[in-house]
């Protein structure tokens, strides 16, 4: 065995023990932070060139960067259930037809609480709240969106800081408290629309120049004027849009502000070293990309490409990027494997731990899918849309959409037979449909897709028996 791994089995083996003897639990505690709406490619360690994330940086200087995560969902409900269970929408269900968690549904938190730990939760998004039972095995679970100021620039993370801080200092003071180890979940609301960040953020990625009066005006941009956009009524310039992206990009800013300082008190406490920290996007957004605006109705690589983040030293080589094609919930098994503790039995688990962590098991090969689903069709939203815009035809957004990328190829597949495919290697874009252009191509990657949605595990599941693979 080379030297530095027995450098390593030694301080595996160690470790608990010296815990033990300093009051803290043998097992490691878990912090795990979602950034809400949060684009890959807009963070400096997957090559952004403005400095949004410097304490975020830090970590992943300290751990690895996934530079291709790909959330299975586009927005807050299915990538969370997705995330809490280890399974993809079209399995585990909870989407556009049905909003809510079931309660059979076995969650990371109650796996780790069975398992001894302090669970812990804090959310400024109200559809993580306790009515779509996203509290499912916490022993605390705070819904600080119930608390912000309708007229403030912060969006919760102030709030939410300030339950978290309080708690960890609680514990450091508490003997009882050190022993038991904790997992913490944050999920920051701050790069949702409205974009307002508070300032420094919001002054430090405007252009010069820009009319204080039109910013502020932009600041509050939000439902229903996505809708707008995305129907062809509005009035939002070039300009306008570059403006919305800069305040977009100060509200990455705020909330790697807020990160950082929980980080950095873990990190005074002496116990960041014996965390395991995830932080990642649940999915991102659309500003104007594909004609779109927010994260609905799309499964364009704006929304599902996700920043994703691991740091835990006595498991985890610093300083690695790792470019294989990984799925945002595969922090599921990666974070139970990371603390030693079993998943759960008789559960069907999609996800598989992320290389570089030393676990073992097959991972996702090569040539895997990476999937994103949108498992419609949103009845409510359009329901919205139709009042607010009558005069508008809306059937062209009555659908699922599931996005399959293989083989350097990947298709937006349609509910109602409306497809498009992408050569993503040489287009990450997304701008030349090649649908019409390569039609044997295009079946191909259709079979895969029906495949997908009549996979083993999907066909044995409870909630899947007797219905439509779409």
């Amino acid at each position: 065995m080379p030297d530095v791994l027995l450098k390593r089995a030694f301080l595996l083996a160690f470790l608990p023990l010296a815990l033990a003897g300093c009051g803290e639990s043998a097992r490691p505690n878990i912090v795990l932070i979602i950034i809400d709406t949060a684009r890959g490619d807009r963070f400096p360690f997957d090559g952004y060139a403005r400095p949004t994330a410097p304490n975020l940086q830090v970590i992943a200087n300290e751990g690895v960067v996934y530079t291709q995560a790909f959330s299975p969902a586009p927005w807050t409900v299915p990538a969370h259930a997705s995330l809490f269970t280890g399974q993809y929408p079209s399995l585990h269900k909870t989407d556009c037809g049905s909003l809510r968690l079931p309660d059979e549904a076995v969650t990371l938190a109650e796996t780790l609480h069975a398992a001894g730990y302090r669970t812990v939760g804090h959310t400024a998004n109200p559809w993580l709240g306790s009515e779509y039972n996203f509290q499912q095995g916490f022993d605390t679970y705070g819904e600080t969106w119930r608390e912000v100021p309708q007229e403030g620039e912060d969006t919760g993370a102030g709030l939410t800081n300030g339950k978290v801080l309080r708690f960890l200092r609680w514990r450091a003071d508490n003997p009882d408290a050190r022993r038991q180890p904790f997992f913490l979940f944050i999920n920051y609301f701050e790069p949702h629309l409205p974009y307002h960040p508070p300032e420094p953020e919001r002054s430090r990625f405007l252009r010069p120049g820009v009319d204080p009066a039109r910013v502020k005006r932009l600041s509050r941009l939000g439902h229903p004027d996505e809708m707008r956009y995305i129907v062809g009524l509005s009035d939002l310039t070039a300009d306008d849009m570059a403006i919305l992206n800069d305040l977009y990009d100060g509200e990455i800013a705020y909330a790697d502000r807020r990160a950082g300082e929980v980080l950095s008190l873990l990190r005074d406490q002496g116990i960041l070293d014996r965390t395991i920290v995830a932080i990642a996007g649940d999915h991102g957004e659309n500003i104007g990309d594909h004609h779109m605006m927010d994260h609905k109705l799309s499964v364009h690589d704006t929304l599902l490409h996700v920043p994703l983040l691991l740091r835990y030293p006595p498991r985890i080589r610093p300083g690695q990027r790792i470019d294989a094609r990984v799925q945002m919930h595969d922090l599921y098994p990666t974070l139970l494997g990371l603390a030693g503790v079993a998943p759960p039995e008789g559960v069907t688990v999609e996800a598989v731990p992320l290389p570089g962590t030393g676990l073992p098991g097959p991972g996702r090969p090569p040539d895997a899918p990476i999937v994103g689903e949108f498992v419609g069709p949103p009845v409510e939203f359009l329901r919205v849309m139709q009042e607010l815009f009558p005069e508008r035809d809306l059937s062209r957004y009555n659908r699922t959409l599931i996005a399959l990328r293989r083989g350097g190829y990947k298709v937006q597949w349609g509910s109602d037979g409306r497809h498009a495919l992408y050569h993503i290697d040489d287009d990450p874009g997304e701008t030349n449909d090649l649908a019409a252009a390569e039609p044997d191509r295009l079946q191909d990657m259709l079979q895969q897709v029906k495949d997908w949605l009549n996979r083993p595990a999907r066909r044995a599941h409870p909630r899947n028996r007797g219905t439509s693979a779409q």
